[in-house]
């Protein structure tokens, strides 16, 4: 009796402290939270009653052992009348049993609507994390706007990544940014859904951006992770004046293959044909009501041993855009391109040249040739990163590609920076820069800007 009595205790102290500890997780907040918290500790005290079950079988099968050896078979006798002490126990613990499984009853059945509700709206997570970039800045020249002055805000970019499943992928870039007349504009810059077959394969569809070259997919539009203030002039983004398909919609395929001593990666895409509308290239992202398509492709090589770090590859595309103050007028750009990235722990070498070969499809003639590069170098010291920048850009104006945009006109640029690394998760940037229009527009100017980048 004494065994049952100590069985019936053990049960009954598990059950009372899974409920004392289930009441406290009710009491949470947030439904997930308190799911969680209740699956624990209904999960630990399981575990306790069935360890506490296992002992008392082995006792028993220890004690029976043992009679059984020293013992004779008796006849069954009644079992002898327990003493009052154990009697009042036994009836206490009997009285409360029921009660006890009732409470363990009513806690299993809160975790299950608790369960039921969050499936119900969709929640089998924490949610999607919310990540984001932002800066500001102050000079003589903001960093897109070399007419404008003072302070000025860049952009609040919010970056969502939700993981969807074990294949499914997502990323979706939604920014603010201050144009030039001081109205916030949003813009969907990317809107990707993709299936990852494995690491050597992933096929987005969706907005994304073109990828040719290294720097147009390595920093997008958060400020915070580039080394530099600024982007290549060349490379800017549509609105902000550049003057290569920096979004492209459509689909891409990606994907890496490991070698013995490196990596080769490579992207093939195809997707709308841009068209140039008001002054600047429109990817069309709501599709295409005439003109053609682009399609592209980027193989790279990523060594590893010796030279880890170290990035060269090939990229070209071709593009039949259109203009919208001339219907029918349909441009065939054909861009080649080389490029390398040296990226380690004590400096950061970039290199990019693009080479255009476009031809009028409308009227025929000639192609017409131009070209494009920066070269950007980097050292990262304890204190901050200093860096260097050179960029060149030769652009024909006899191509309408070229001609038609507002900043389509020959420039060279040389700049000087450092960067300061505040904390893990901002910087302090300051830049001088000189550029130069050299076939339209011809002007000359000095940049002296400070920004500051962070991102959460």
């Amino acid at each position: 009796m004494t065994r049952q009595v100590c069985r019936v205790a053990a049960w009954a102290l598990c059950l009372v402290g899974a409920c004392g500890l289930s009441s406290h997780a009710v009491a949470a907040d947030n439904q997930n939270d308190r799911v969680t918290a209740l699956e624990q500790k209904l999960d630990r005290s399981l575990k306790l009653i069935e360890q506490l079950a296992a002992r008392v079988r082995e006792l028993e099968a220890e004690r029976a052992g043992t009679s059984n050896l020293t013992q004779p078979a008796q006849p069954a006798q009644p079992a002898p009348p327990a003493r009052p002490a154990e009697a009042a126990q036994q009836a206490a613990v009997a009285q409360s049993l029921p009660q006890t499984q009732q409470r363990l009853e009513s806690v299993e059945q809160q975790l299950t609507q608790l369960a039921d509700a969050n499936a119900a709206r969709g929640g089998g997570g924490a949610g999607v994390p919310l990540h984001g970039f932002a800066d500001a800045g102050i000079g003589n020249h903001t960093a897109n706007e070399p007419g404008l002055q003072g302070a000025n805000i860049g952009a609040l970019d919010i970056f969502l990544n939700p993981q969807l499943g074990e294949h499914t992928r997502s990323l979706f870039e939604l920014v603010f940014e201050v144009n030039s007349q001081g109205q916030v504009a949003p813009d969907l810059e990317r809107a990707q859904i993709g299936y990852q077959f494995s690491d050597a394969a992933t096929v987005w569809i969706g907005r994304f951006h073109t990828p040719f070259g290294y720097y147009n997919t390595a920093f997008h539009h958060g400020q915070e992770i580039a080394t530099s203030l600024r982007r290549p002039r060349f490379l800017l983004f549509e609105d902000q004046g550049g003057v290569m398909p920096i979004h492209t919609v459509g689909a891409w395929l990606t994907g890496a293959e490991r070698l013995a001593d490196g990596r080769i990666t490579y992207d093939v895409f195809v997707g709308n044909g841009q068209a140039i509308s008001s002054g600047s290239i429109d990817p069309r992202s709501g599709g295409v009501a005439h003109g053609g398509a682009i399609y592209g492709g980027n193989l790279g090589y990523v060594f590893g041993e010796i030279l880890n770090g170290l990035k060269v590859g090939v990229s070209a595309f071709r593009s039949n855009i259109s203009d919208d103050e001339q219907l029918g007028r349909i441009t065939q750009v054909d861009n080649t391109g080389v490029y390398f990235a040296y990226d380690t722990d004590r400096f950061e070498y970039l290199g990019e040249y693009y080479r255009f070969n476009d031809r009028d499809l409308t009227d025929g003639g000639p192609a017409r040739q131009s070209n494009a590069g920066f070269l950007q170098l980097a050292w990262r010291l304890p204190l901050a990163t200093p860096y260097v920048r050179y960029e060149r850009a030769v652009l024909d104006q006899g191509d309408n590609f070229f001609a038609l945009q507002s900043n389509g006109m020959s420039y060279y640029r040389e700049a000087l920076g450092l960067r300061f690394d505040l904390d893990p998760k901002s910087a302090l940037k300051l830049e001088l820069g000189r550029t130069k229009n050299t076939d339209r527009n011809i002007e000359q100017w000095t940049d002296a800007m400070l920004d500051y980048a962070i991102r959460f």
